[in-house]
Order: C-alpha cells, then structure tokens, then sequence
C-alpha cells in the first residue's frame, strides 16, 4: 500500500504543478450568497521543484510589499508518500496542514486537516479541494472553521490570465 500511495500522492503533485501561472477571476465568500469579489491566484513550482507555492490576491491590490497587506501563501509538496499542504493563514495567523488525495478521476485533489501550528485563537483553515476543469480553468474550495467551530465556505472560480 505505501506504494500506492506514494505513487498517487506524486500523481496529484504532478496534476496541481500543471496549475503553474496566473489566474484570474471571483471568489464568492458565501457561495449561495451570489456575492463574489475579484482574485488574482498565482501559483509558481519552486524550490527545485519539490514545492508549488499558491498566493491569492484581491483584483486591484498593489504589488507593494511594504504596504502591510496580508494575503495567504500555501506551500503544496510532497511528505514521502504523502501530499501536505501548508497554509499561511493571514486570518487565523497560524499555519495548518492537510493531507492531500487525488480523485479516481484525475480532476481533484481534496485536502483534509492533518494538524495546525500557532493555535487555533482566531480560527484555522480546515479544508481546500482544488478541481481542474481544463488548462485553462479551475476552481478552489476553502473551509475555515471559526473558533467557534463553525465553518466559512469560500468558492474561488478561475481562468488563466494572459
């Protein structure tokens, strides 16, 4: 079994490092809301490929770093046989891990809370589902969990940027 499953960890790697680039498009904090604000996603392999490296930003936000706005980086990589994803989490200002499994079909990876470091205060990250439509387009699925234990839903609908 560990076989299989480092081979499908690897396979799910492969499959989100294919995401590399910018993205564009709306992230709906409450998707049946019909409420949904402009995003920038970029997603950029580094570390000599061993890691992907997911920076989202609000349209219109300026490229400045020393203005002080916070935006979450999550680091995706490979744990031996495992897919860990590590979210820097500007909300909750702590950093969980999920553990990460492709679909039967290839088009999802869907990360589960493994554990969070930096406590859980202010709430944590609890879940991320990343679906490849096409080359062109995906879609990401974020569950916070509040501190009351509620959960947040966020709906983010992208398209490569040219």
């Amino acid at each position: 079994m560990p076989i299989a499953q480092q081979a499908s960890a690897q396979l799910a790697f492969a499959r989100l490092k294919t995401l590399a680039g910018n993205w564009k498009g709306h992230a709906a904090m409450r998707p049946q809301s019909g409420m949904s604000a402009p995003v920038r996603v970029s997603l950029r392999v580094t570390s000599g490929g061993s890691a992907l490296m997911h920076e989202m930003v609000p349209e219109g936000r300026s490229d400045d770093p020393s203005s002080g706005d916070d935006d979450p980086i999550t680091m995706l990589y490979l744990d031996g046989d495992r897919l860990i994803l590590m979210h820097y989490c500007d909300s909750g200002k702590n950093r969980p891990r999920m553990l990460g499994k492709l679909s039967p079909d290839g088009k999802t990876v869907e990360f589960d809370f493994l554990d969070v470091s930096g406590g859980t205060r202010y709430g944590h990250m609890h879940q991320a589902v990343f679906t490849i439509i096409d080359a062109d387009h995906h879609t990401e699925d974020w569950t916070y969990v509040s501190p009351a234990n509620k959960p947040g839903h966020a709906h983010i609908d992208v398209v490569r940027a040219n």
